[in-house]
């Protein structure tokens, strides 16, 4: 180990050195200044010639030729720095290993950014400190293959050859006598980085029970491994641990794993990496060794290419609102390209027409609403650059005379005298067009940038395609599937509960027949059954049409919702405790539009950490009612209250931040956490009463979205 690890030279690895986390800490500090960014990335000479060469390329000429590094992040602005910065990260060790070997490394690069993106996204879902750590570490966990690759080129690819990516530590001990788990963290203790991201990477494949109370990041990257190598054959295993070690529901991990695949494959794509796995299990790369050379050269010489492509893809979060998703697109279309005004115009499904898109905060958004545009020829500017799939300059671009009415309204709007027109289109789809205003002067900037933009609308008009396709192919194809399957679901439910609430019943009697003489295993098999009703009430958590989809928003019955539940805990945790549930629904109650997976663990939390709080023999009370308005906004109210001793004033202080649980082992004390995550995801709110010796009680108030 000793003689592998002396010939590993970290200097010779990708740079990832501390300043890059460092950087990326700064990034989430709101005191950070850029005199304080500055002076970070000033001690790295790479990413310090990277971020010049940015600054200086075609994208900010207006600006002049920049040099100073703090001028230059003042122009680039924090959006695209991180952008940058963390594209940096994968482009760097993309090109360390020999060509030889360069298969081997597309597939560790994938399996990496998988681990980055899931690692991310739990993190914020459990409302650990710093998700950009999370990434960092994700991106980070396979590095020890790529050590070993470069100093051990013969023995580890021959060993990978036969094992594939995913070959067992054990095998690596064996031949080489060490694992790239070892070699990974090696090489990040010598960045001299504080805190448990060594650990993240050098445990990522134990199992749950050895890093339980280990801290957040190393269970984060743990769980972010599994899923990276999601599939049909390891899912139970993945199901149990994610359940171990944060309590989360298989549906949350489905639709997080939906949306990750997605993130991840667009990415790939746009590098000409194509990765499958055939019937065998063997990953092959499907890539052609010229194209890649191809994309390779390019990527050294555009790296201005790769920051924007990342800031497209980072955006590209099929759980975002619209408007959200096509304000980001204008700010990054204006801080890339420079444009002053921008303006959105989207195709009607029903008819053939153009017609404005309001945004929020954007200026005259009620009066781009009213314009509409026919889509035949020579209509309008917008319409000939949709229909012809091309970039348009009014002041290059030939119309009939006089020029159509609503280019100079459009113009009038944008302030500016003329406009360039931006196609959206993708999967053989007309989506819409982004307008954007533009002075004379510009005219030789939009030349300069003309592949470039293309290039940006591309994207965008592809992330449209995802979030507005994706969901209904999906639910055409498994419909009747998913239907049987759930019924088949509830049947088992409906008799694996039946045998056990009478089990728990007479153990019940038998206990109080023997009183004091009552042996201890009798405790022990109640423990157990308990378990096993928490194992049926996780079983009902099943995927949906919707969530397959990555979207399994409403309409959802939230009387209906928490019917089941308690037919449920009635059956497991409630039984064996005498623990009484009361149920006060309004039934005018509509059903409105949400995302039943997280309603499910919303409420499968709050249900659990009632019961757990109550004395044997109380009650959870339920209830529900509509109408309920705080402000202008129209809410429906869920409300969650047990008679139990109430909350100790130092945890009501800490409510919804992750603490050390207090309920021993099999709890992670992230519960409340991942219930207020949830909540703020639905856009809803959530308050608790608690007063002691007469119980706590929830309120939740979702939006009345039909």
């Amino acid at each position: 180990m000793s003689k592998i690890l002396s010939e590993i030279d970290p200097q010779q690895l990708p740079a990832i050195p501390k300043v890059l986390l460092n950087l990326i800490e700064a990034f989430q500090n709101q005191d950070t200044g850029f005199e304080d960014l500055t002076r970070i990335i000033s001690q790295d000479a790479g990413l310090s010639s990277k971020i010049l060469s940015a600054a200086n390329s075609p994208f900010y000429q207006q600006f002049g030729d920049v040099k100073d590094l703090n001028r230059v992040l003042i122009i680039l602005g924090l959006e695209p720095l991180k952008t940058i910065t963390m594209t940096s990260v994968a482009q760097q060790f993309f090109n360390q290993v020999s060509p030889s070997h360069q298969n081997y490394l597309e597939v560790i690069w994938f399996r990496s950014l998988a681990c980055a993106h899931f690692a991310r996204r739990l993190a914020k879902l459990i409302g650990f400190e710093s998700p950009d750590q999370a990434y960092l570490a994700g991106l980070l966990h396979r590095i020890g293959q790529l050590g070993l690759l470069q100093c051990f080129p013969k023995e580890y690819g021959a060993l990978l050859n036969d094992h594939s990516e995913d070959l067992p530590e054990s095998f690596e001990k064996k031949t080489l006598g060490i694992s790239h788990c070892e070699i990974g963290a090696y090489i990040i203790d010598t960045w001299n980085i504080p805190g448990f991201l060594a650990d993240a990477v050098l445990y990522q494949n134990k199992t749950s029970p050895a890093i339980l109370d280990s801290s957040i990041l190393v269970k984060l990257i743990n769980l972010a491994a599994q899923l990276s190598r999601f599939d049909k054959q390891n899912s139970a295993v993945v199901y149990a641990e994610a359940h171990a070690l944060f309590g989360l529901g298989q549906a949350i991990l489905d639709e997080i794993a939906g949306d990750v695949k997605k993130q991840v494959e667009q990415t790939a794509g746009s590098l000409g990496i194509a990765i499958a796995k055939p019937e065998d299990g063997t990953t092959i790369i499907r890539a052609k060794l010229e194209e890649r050379n191809a994309i390779q050269k390019r990527l050294g010489k555009h790296t201005k290419d790769l920051a924007f492509l990342g800031a497209i893809a980072r955006n590209n979060d099929l759980s975002e609102q619209f408007d959200k998703i096509l304000t980001t697109l204008l700010r990054d279309l204006n801080i890339l390209f420079g444009f002053r005004s921008t303006a959105v115009f989207l195709v009607n499904p029903e008819k053939p027409m153009l017609e404005g898109y309001p945004l929020p905060e954007q200026n005259n958004a009620n009066l781009i609403s009213n314009l509409s545009i026919e889509l035949k020829p020579n209509r309008s500017l917008v319409a000939n650059a949709l229909l012809n799939q091309r970039l348009l300059v009014s002041y290059q671009t030939t119309l009939p005379d006089p020029t159509p009415v609503i280019d100079r309204q459009i113009c009038r709007l944008l302030e500016s005298e003329g406009m360039l027109a931006i196609p959206l289109s993708a999967n053989n789809r007309h989506w819409g067009v982004i307008v954007a205003g533009l002075a004379p002067t510009d005219q030789l900037q939009v030349k300069a940038k003309r592949g470039l933009i293309s290039l940006f609308a591309g994207e965008a008009a592809r992330m449209l395609s995802s979030h507005r396709v994706a969901g209904e192919r999906i639910k055409e194809n498994i419909d009747s599937m998913q239907s049987d399957f759930q019924l088949h679901v509830k049947k088992i439910i409906h008799e694996a509960n039946n045998p056990l609430s009478i089990i728990n019943n007479y153990l019940y009697l038998l206990n109080l027949k023997l009183g004091s003489d009552s042996p201890q295993e009798i405790g022990l098999i109640q423990e157990e059954i308990n378990r096993v009703g928490e194992i049926i009430l996780r079983l009902s958590d099943t995927p949906t049409q919707e969530n397959a989809a990555g979207d399994d928003s409403g309409p959802i019955d939230i009387n209906q919702t928490l019917s089941d539940l308690i037919s449920l805990f009635e059956g497991g945790l409630f039984a064996p405790r005498r623990i009484e549930a009361c149920l006060k629904l309004d039934d005018r109650l509509p059903k409105i539009a949400v995302s039943k997976s997280k309603l499910k663990q919303i409420l499968t939390n709050l249900i659990k950490n009632a019961a757990e709080a109550l004395p044997d023999g109380g009650q959870v009370t339920i209830s529900t009612r509509d109408r309920v308005y705080l402000g202008n906004h129209c809410y429906v109210e869920i409300q969650i209250h047990d008679d139990g001793p109430g909350l100790p004033d130092t945890i009501s202080e800490q409510l919804f931040r992750p603490v050390t649980s207090t309920k021993g082992e099999g709890h992670s004390g992230l519960g409340l956490t991942i219930v207020k995550n949830l909540i703020d995801e639905l856009a809803g709110t959530i308050g608790c009463n608690s007063t002691p010796n007469e119980g706590t009680t929830f309120q939740i108030f979702l939006p009345r979205t039909l």
